[in-house]
């Protein structure tokens, strides 16, 4: 959708614009994304961790495996179990702010953003079984399956990052459409 200026709205993992949100309370910024999107789109930028009231710094979590189903967990105390506050962060920000989209970058890997290539480990946390999409990706894709994602590895490919805008304003002009 567009904002007030008539700029497409584009969901980015906050630590890639450069937010201190990460465990270790450090960023990823992307200078890719801060002069490819920021000039011409509205970035949104969500940290589903911190929007979910976990600390900054943190203790680093992953995604498991565990006879009860997927959990996302504290690495070295899987006691703490963080899975019920992720997801409810996420249901609320994505009613709230999925709609309003036009794509999204996430952070590879992370077990909140991550599209395909976050590991899932075994109940005790020590074996990779898989890769797959993080919990708030996974979510999002789930609600929202036409909206184009990309990650940053990929988003500063120059070809891949060509190919991910169109697509955004493919999916934008297809949402007007459809709204009319």
């Amino acid at each position: 959708m567009l904002n007030a200026s008539g700029k497409l709205k584009i969901g980015v993992s906050a630590c890639l614009a450069g937010h201190l949100v990460r465990y270790d309370g450090k960023d990823q910024r992307s200078s890719v994304l801060e002069h490819e999107l920021a000039p011409r789109f509205e970035l949104i930028s969500i940290c589903p961790e911190v929007g979910a009231g976990m600390n900054v710094p943190r203790p680093p979590i992953q995604i498991m495996q565990s006879r009860a189903g997927i959990r996302v967990c504290e690495v070295d105390d899987h006691a703490h179990d963080v899975t019920q506050q992720l997801q409810r962060y996420a249901q609320s920000a994505i009613a709230e702010l999925g709609p309003e989209l036009s794509g999204f970058v996430f952070k590879s890997r992370s077990p909140s953003c991550g599209i395909d290539d976050t590991p899932c480990f075994d109940e005790d946390g020590l074996q990779q079984l898989s890769v797959g999409a993080g919990l708030f990706t996974g979510m999002l894709m789930k609600r929202f399956p036409q909206l184009p994602l990309i990650d940053e590895w990929k988003f500063e490919q120059p070809q891949q990052c060509r190919a991910f805008l169109r697509r955004v304003r493919e999916y934008a002009k297809e949402k007007k459409i459809n709204h009319r």
